[in-house]
């Protein structure tokens, strides 16, 4: 008796598996709607949509569009209304996170328009709405430059890296930031000064007609660990990799001390790092006017020591010093110092700044 009773309840069992199976090739719908009811229920900035990009990817391997596809990595097909110049591509470099906000699209828009292609090198995929603007978060193994290119209504994504974007890559680091003000000196602060000079030598870069990539570890008062500093420019691979901060004396007190030093890494055996802080102990000098303090070995530091790429540590001036404190408040010293830095980096670059003039 027991035994007809298994055979029975296994019999039942494949039959109703069988027939879910058959369900859902028939109706695949019914299958994307469980996956929107599941990743709902997800936790994290909007719904989680990577499993949905997976499974229309697989389904789109079939359909007469896939040759067309295989050119690139994504597509989303787009309201009639959008025009590419609509969409807003924000790049958080140091989060590996790619945002578009696409306008006059809802919160059903990744069911009644799929994403399509494929998901390597693609670690989650979110999407919320926010006031009739659809934002797409994409968060990346790496960092990528996100490169789109419209054709009809399909809008298509492709993730380079840096070097096949650019000609060279940069990285530069505005030292200290958030809770950790560096030195100071009453309402002086390293981390406001570094920031300052930084944006400057980002306008400088922003002008540049060469073809460089710069990538910044920060642009605000925060204050990214030092793991996230120098594995941005090792992710990159930069070509020059510089970190800008403002001396003082051990003991804090105000002194006649004062000079440019820049510090760089004594173990880089191909002396390209000696060579960068060379170039831009030299162009900083020329451009403020300050007093050489030199090169120092600076392999103690946890962003030097790390590095897998040329380094240099600039300290600009000392805030112990009255007079270079003075200055280094003035946004034309500032200019002058970014000025310095940014011809340094073109120098080891192998950049004519000549032509670059001329052009």
């Amino acid at each position: 008796m027991e035994k007809k009773v298994v055979i029975f309840l296994s019999f039942c069992s494949m039959a109703v598996m069988c027939l879910c199976i058959t369900v859902l090739l028939k109706y695949p719908g019914l299958h994307l709607a469980s996956l929107a009811l599941q990743e709902r229920t997800a936790e994290g900035n909007g719904l989680s949509v990577l499993s949905l990009l997976k499974d229309n990817s697989q389904l789109l391997q079939m359909s007469e569009d896939y040759a067309e596809l295989q050119e690139h990595q994504l597509r989303l097909e787009l309201p009639g209304s959008v025009k590419k110049e609509d969409i807003t591509i924000t790049n958080n470099y140091m989060s590996h996170e790619i945002s578009l906000a696409i306008p006059g699209i809802g919160k059903t828009y990744f069911y009644d328009f799929p994403m399509v292609g494929n998901s390597d090198n693609i670690e989650d995929l979110r999407y919320d709405v926010d006031d009739r603007v659809g934002i797409i978060n994409i968060t990346t193994s790496r960092i990528y430059e996100c490169v789109m290119t419209k054709k009809r209504n399909y809008l298509y994504l492709d993730f380079k890296k840096p070097h096949q974007v650019y000609q060279y890559v940069v990285a530069i680091d505005a030292g200290h930031g958030g809770r950790a003000p560096g030195a100071n000196q009453g309402d002086v602060l390293e981390k406001n000064l570094t920031l300052e000079i930084v944006k400057q030598l980002k306008k400088i870069f922003d002008k540049d007609k060469h073809k460089i990539g710069v990538y910044y570890t920060r642009l605000d008062d925060s204050n990214p660990a030092f793991e996230s500093r120098v594995g941005l420019a090792n992710d990159i691979k930069a070509d020059a990799f510089v970190s800008v901060h403002i001396n003082s004396t051990d003991s804090g007190r105000m002194s006649g001390i004062h000079g440019t030093s820049v510090l760089y890494l004594v173990a880089d055996k191909s002396g390209k790092s000696k060579d960068l802080a060379q170039s831009c102990l030299n162009h900083m000098l020329e451009n403020m006017g300050s007093t050489s303090k030199g090169l120092v070995p600076g392999d103690e530091i946890y962003i030097i020591r790390k590095s897998k790429v040329p380094v240099a540590l600039c300290e600009v001036g000392f805030l112990t010093n009255p007079e270079e404190q003075r200055l280094m408040q003035s946004k034309e010293y500032q200019i002058k110092a970014a000025k310095g830095i940014y011809e340094g980096i073109l120098e080891q670059l192998g950049v004519d700044r000549k032509k670059k003039q001329k052009d």
